[in-house]
Formats: structure tokens, sequence, C-alpha cells
């Protein structure tokens, strides 16, 4: 997928969800988020890639959460003020549902898909480089603009990890 694809509905600019990790500022089609929730209690299951940090249960929907910092190797906030600011972006992949665990959700910013510029190649083995889109600069701020879905695709298998979430028993919860 590419920029021209994310920006949807023949609009002529990107809104972008805009949420920092760490020290870095990250952006996703605004299209592609269904919600932003405060973080609450993920279950484990037991099997599950590292990434995964566990499911939710939110209004009856059992959703896999993903610590996105491990996946794009970002060491996790631990400052404690950045706890109040945490948030789980719920994404819909076309497959179902999954969460991304980020230290801020800073806003939405529309940007032009002709100032997006490609993300250097510096390191061409990275795992998921091909879910980076590229990089653009709003309100003074390098953003990485990211597709979330094809992120998920290449570091897990999306359908594998709903069929499996699906499969969990969540009355107790």
């Amino acid at each position: 997928m590419n920029i021209e694809d994310l920006t949807g509905k023949g609009d002529k600019g990107l809104q972008l969800v805009t949420f920092r990790l760490g020290e870095e500022n990250y952006g996703i089609p605004v299209w592609k988020v269904k919600e932003i929730i405060r973080p609450m209690k993920a279950y484990p299951i037991p099997g599950m890639a590292k990434p995964v940090e566990g499911v939710i249960n939110l209004r009856g929907e059992i959703i896999p959460v993903l610590m996105i910092h491990s996946v794009l190797g970002i060491p996790e906030s631990v400052e404690q003020n950045d706890s109040r600011k945490k948030r789980i972006i719920i994404l819909d992949s076309g497959d179902g549902g999954f969460g991304f665990v980020v230290d801020e959700v800073m806003d939405v910013a529309k940007v032009n898909p002709e100032d997006i510029k490609k993300s250097p190649e510096v390191n061409a083995d990275r795992l998921c480089r091909d879910a980076m889109l590229g990089i653009v600069q709003v309100a003074g701020r390098m953003i990485i603009c990211i597709d979330p879905g094809k992120l998920v695709a290449e570091c897990l298998n999306v359908r594998e990890l709903m069929s499996e979430c699906g499969s969990v028993d969540m009355a107790a919860c």
C-alpha cells in the first residue's frame, strides 16, 4: 500500500492520527482508526507471539492488544507522568480489530500526500520496513507515517491472531 491508497475516498488530503512512542512521533490514517480508549487490563493468552500483550473485552468484542514499542524496537516509556497519557488505538484491519498501546495520542493532522517524503533505507534488514510509508513534518515535528495493517500483517499473522483470540473464553472478564 502506498500513500495514494491511504488518502481514501478521493480526498485531496490525508488526515493522520498522530501519537508518540518513546521520543518518536508516528501517524496513521484516521480512517483506519476505529476508536481510541484509555488502557484497560489485557488478559494474556498462552502461546501468543511476543508483541501481543493479551486481549481485552471491548463491549463484547475480543481485541488483541499489541505492544507496538517492541514491534518497532522502541523502548517503552517508564516515566510516571506518561502513564496518564497512555492510550490504546483500536484499528480495523478487515480481518478483525486489534489495538496498539501508545505513550500518547497527540492530535489529528491534515497533510498533503505530496509532502510525505520516502523513508530512508538506513537498515534494509528491518523486519517491518515496508510498513513505513514515509516521513512528514507537521507543526515542527517529524511524523513517521506507518500502515498499521501492514505492520501487523508483516509481524504477525492477523487472521491467525484473530482466530486464536476469538476462541478465548472471556466470560470471566
